[in-house]
């Protein structure tokens, strides 16, 4: 029974859920069968085992056993669990309920509410902050009932509705076939996926060629920008563009597509990086701050942890270190409760790593056994740069071991991510043993250094290349 879809989805409640559709069972409206009820609260109470002869027995006391009751009961409890569950949507969508009441009032011909229900959906429009897609979806519903309204009139005079409705539908159609053309592109630079963007060329040159009639409407504007630039991302002018844009409108939007919309342009600063484009980090920077500042990184963020990570690895790079220390200890309560051991712990000896507390680093690496690849890969890349950095003999070469030993065994890790923590480990090996070598015997060896540095370049897919050329130059500044 633990596994019945109806236990299943009742355990993921909350309690107010919980108490909430117990009360929908005890309303006669929508529940008539008091076995229902009883056998609900009877699962809710955890004082009768979930065994149907148990069940049976505390409901029915003395009667026969029943195989089939129980199993019918529950079969009507889940139905009457999607039932709760849809009318707990439906009441949060003030909206649509009025839409849906108008409607009802035309077809019933309840004329004498429908000045006040027409009135009430004005005052909620007027209302209304944001300006994304459903806006324009929403007010197209409200005229085409009203539309509906004058064709029921028997006289027939002039009226707005039908081209209200119509200019409505055009700026929905436009705004929700932009986003999503939008997020079939971003997914085909990721995924191998093969869409088809159908009238999007007839489109993008209708805004274009109009460009000022669709000024007042963000939703449209900002979708085309990104459109724009995740087709040309070389001309770096259309990422401004978008940012001024975003910057100036994100408020008209709600939160998941905020962060939807501050996504697009971490992607393309996180690309520009990555091809070696430094001048992008503070803008990767400013772009998460103003998540911050929006309440964007918030515990429902799955992708809280990562963000944290990035943003940590971004702001020491650029020196803010306060910043980075503040915001480590303000998110970290909001992290999940299984990664957030993991996330503070690497974060902070991140911190201390590039404050060179390298006591405090290793300290922090070293008590936290660290379950997620990622953190055991960055975790014991840092490790490896302060035991170089310090020359610890002993503890690098036994970190190279078995680091080498964990990638060559851990099946989670990509052959190319692999690769490239190998050579991590080869050259800074090798380096390794100059740097450890005594002065003239370094002076000796400074064609071999060269040798190697030449030999890191070429490869390039080495892990924290960067690092490890800076090391290689110091060893002949020595």
């Amino acid at each position: 029974m633990e596994q019945s879809k109806f236990i299943k989805t009742l355990q993921k409640l909350s309690r107010r859920q919980q108490n909430q559709y117990l009360d929908f069972l005890r309303s006669p409206y929508f529940n008539k069968n008091e076995d229902i009820q009883k056998f609900a609260e009877l699962v809710f109470a955890g004082k009768v085992p979930l065994d149907k002869e148990k069940l049976f027995k505390a409901l029915y006391p003395g009667k026969p056993f029943n195989a089939r009751r129980i199993p019918d009961l529950m079969y009507k409890s889940l139905k009457l669990l999607e039932e709760f569950l849809s009318e707990e949507k439906y009441a949060n969508q003030t909206w649509e309920r009025k839409i849906n009441l108008l409607s009802y009032i035309r077809e019933n011909e309840l004329d004498d509410l429908n000045t006040v229900v027409q009135k009430e959906i004005q005052e909620l429009s007027a209302r209304k902050t944001l300006r994304d897609s459903d806006y324009f979806y929403e007010e197209f519903l409200y005229h085409s009932e009203t539309d509906k309204m004058f064709l029921d009139q028997a006289r027939r005079e002039a009226d707005q509705s039908l081209q209200n409705k119509v200019d409505q539908l055009d700026l929905f159609y436009l705004a929700a076939k932009l986003r999503e053309s939008c997020e079939m592109m971003n997914r085909k630079q990721i995924l191998t996926a093969d869409f088809e963007f159908h009238l999007l060329e007839d489109l993008l040159d209708a805004i274009a060629n109009d460009i000022d009639r669709y000024k007042p409407y963000p939703a449209i504007l900002i979708y085309y920008q990104i459109m724009i630039m995740l087709r040309d991302p070389e001309q770096t002018s259309h990422y401004f563009d978008l940012k001024a844009r975003i910057d100036a409108h994100i408020h008209l939007f709600g939160q998941e597509e905020q962060r939807s919309l501050y996504g697009y342009l971490q992607n393309y600063c996180i690309k520009k990086v990555n091809r070696g484009r430094s001048e992008f980090y503070p803008e990767l920077l400013h772009i998460y701050k103003h998540m911050i500042s929006d309440n964007l990184m918030r515990a429902d963020n799955k992708n809280l942890q990562w963000d944290l990570k990035n943003m940590v690895s971004i702001a020491l790079r650029l020196g803010e270190y306060q910043w980075t220390l503040d915001i480590i200890n303000i998110i970290k309560d909001d992290l999940p409760d299984d990664s957030r051991d993991n996330a503070y712990t690497y974060n902070l000896a991140n911190y201390y790593y590039e404050t060179k507390d390298y006591k405090r680093a290793t300290k922090l690496l070293q008590s936290v056994e660290f379950t997620d690849v990622a953190y055991y890969l960055g975790a014991k890349s840092m490790l490896l740069k302060m035991y170089f950095e310090q020359e610890e003999e002993e503890a690098f070469y036994a970190l190279v071991s078995a680091f080498k030993t964990y990638l060559t065994r851990n099946k989670l890790i990509s052959k190319a991510t692999s690769l490239t923590y190998q050579n991590l480990l080869k050259f800074s090996r090798k380096a390794f043993v100059f740097k450890t070598q005594l002065p003239y015997q370094r002076k000796a060896s400074s064609k071999k250094i060269k040798a190697l540095k030449e030999t890191v370049l070429e490869t390039k897919n080495v892990m924290n290349l960067n690092w490890l050329v800076k090391e290689i130059d110091q060893i002949f500044g020595d």
